[in-house]
């Protein structure tokens, strides 16, 4: 049995989008990658994830067209599970015994939780969204900070590969060099910052479903492919073919320069 890969999303900041990411990938690996994945819903007390899932089964009661979509599909939702955070190695251990490819984790908007430390031990990976707001950046660092404590490069016992901010919410006609300056900045840290940027659009949180996948040509449009073809790169290898049949083939995006209108805070150092 291979051992399936396990990714975080997580802030300590709420409402930068990690449940409504979380579930984009989820659902792209499973119904367009062909993956077995499962999510746990680790982000007490709004289990957004848990709550998505809720309202597509009452739909699945009362929607013809719905239902009749899901079957068309082919393909057997994947589980989502509830955890708390004192739980929440047990519940990945407990999902691991079985064939999944992926657990994916969606983590409490706080490091002020019982359970994290253990959990930041138990990821293979953590991924950050980042909004570009001084705010945001500074809560992303200081998180950054605290992971690169839970590395297997500082505890062999550890199963951290790694971890890696991204940008969130990010708003393609807005020149400003808070891009340019974080990722200097994040560069001079040695915090791992990923070539993707996903767009502030309402259709990413409108289309999000545990149940369907967006689109592949809307995914890209969003930023959203690039991201997941970035994620899997770093998981499972460039080039490497999915079972869906899809090759893994990641190139990063130049991105127009910022013009100096706004600067980054100085407090987000």
């Amino acid at each position: 049995m291979n051992k399936p890969r396990v990714i975080a999303f997580a802030t300590q900041k709420g409402g930068a989008g990690k449940s409504t990411i979380g579930t984009h990938v989820a659902s792209a690996l499973c119904y367009l990658y062909g993956y077995k994945v499962a999510m746990l819903d680790c982000d007490y007390p709004q289990n957004t994830l848990h709550a998505y899932r809720n309202h597509e089964q009452q739909l699945l009661q009362s929607d013809v067209a719905f239902q009749e979509r899901l079957i068309k599909q082919g393909v057997t939702p994947y589980p989502i599970a509830i955890s708390s955070m004192e739980k929440a190695v047990d519940a990945i251990d407990t999902l691991a015994e079985k064939e999944f490819d992926f657990i994916l984790v969606d983590t409490p908007g706080t490091v002020n939780v019982s359970g994290l430390s253990e959990l930041l031990e138990r990821v293979d990976y953590i991924f950050l969204p980042m909004e570009p707001d001084m705010g945001t950046i500074a809560s992303t660092m200081s998180y950054m900070h605290i992971l690169g404590n839970f590395t297997q490069a500082q505890r062999p016992e550890s199963n951290l590969v790694g971890f890696y901010a991204f940008w969130n919410k990010f708003l393609k006609a807005e020149k400003r060099t808070v891009y340019t300056k974080t990722a200097d900045l994040f560069r001079e840290k040695g915090y791992p910052l990923l070539n993707s940027r996903v767009e502030s659009l309402v259709s990413i949180k409108d289309k999000r479903s545990t149940m369907f996948p967006m689109p592949e040509k809307e995914l890209r449009k969003l930023g959203l492919g690039n991201l997941i073809t970035e994620i899997l790169t770093l998981v499972v290898g460039q080039g490497a073919v999915t079972p869906s049949g899809k090759r893994l083939e990641f190139a990063p995006v130049e991105f127009e320069q910022s013009t100096p209108a706004t600067t980054l805070d100085d407090n987000a150092k």
